[in-house]
């Protein structure tokens, strides 16, 4: 099997987004008119959820239910040298945090400013919603925002040869990590993708 589709950028599969609903934690659907601009993120950007089940709906572009990151930047208390510190991402935000000066080596508690997270994590990029779509392959997971964003990846990993001709630094195929794209996990990932398409095809059906 070949893989010759064309070096998409992940936002492409991103104007549909399937995720557990914040309230009810069943099937909701996120969709966006994307703007002019979309890489490496969408700007001017139209978003706005439903819950397939509680009929919940969402279109505040400000609320965000994703992971965000701390950040402190400034010049130590104690000493005037830089202070650069960044947190892990996390759900929870914290007003400080104690941070020991690399120069003078004291430590002084101060104030962290929050920013949306959007990396790697398995959340829309609109509200930070956790997809419905994931699965965990060796303690590591795999997503897909929609069924074709599924069938893109699964088609991907399947492929025994595979044309890169035309890639760039944006495209899904070129970030994806090394252990997406090793043989050696090609069936154990297959398998899950056909599993989560089973999955969606099954509550699709019985909704309807």
């Amino acid at each position: 099997m070949r893989f010759t589709k064309p070096a998409y950028p992940t936002v492409h599969f991103s104007e549909k987004c399937l995720v557990k609903c914040p309230s009810c934690d069943d099937l909701g659907i996120v969709l966006t008119e994307l703007g002019k601009y979309t890489i490496p993120f969408p700007y001017n950007h139209k978003s706005k959820f439903n819950c397939m089940n509680c009929g919940l709906k969402n279109e505040n572009k400000d609320e965000w239910f994703g992971y965000v990151q701390g950040y402190i930047g400034r010049s130590c208390g104690i000493c005037g040298s830089h202070i650069n510190f960044i947190t892990q991402p996390t759900k929870e935000p914290f007003e400080s945090a104690v941070v020991k000066c690399e120069a003078c080596k004291r430590e002084k508690e101060y104030s962290i400013k929050w920013y949306r997270f959007k990396e790697d994590k398995p959340t829309d990029p609109y509200f930070g919603l956790e997809l419905w779509l994931q699965t965990n392959i060796k303690g590591k997971i795999l997503w897909a925002y929609n069924k074709d964003h599924l069938n893109y990846l699964r088609d991907y990993v399947a492929a025994k040869l595979r044309e890169d001709n035309g890639r760039h630094k944006y495209s899904m195929i070129t970030n994806l990590p090394h252990w997406v794209k090793s043989s050696k996990n090609r069936d154990i990932i297959v398998k899950k993708l056909n599993k989560l398409d089973a999955e969606l095809k099954n509550k699709y059906s019985t909704q309807q």
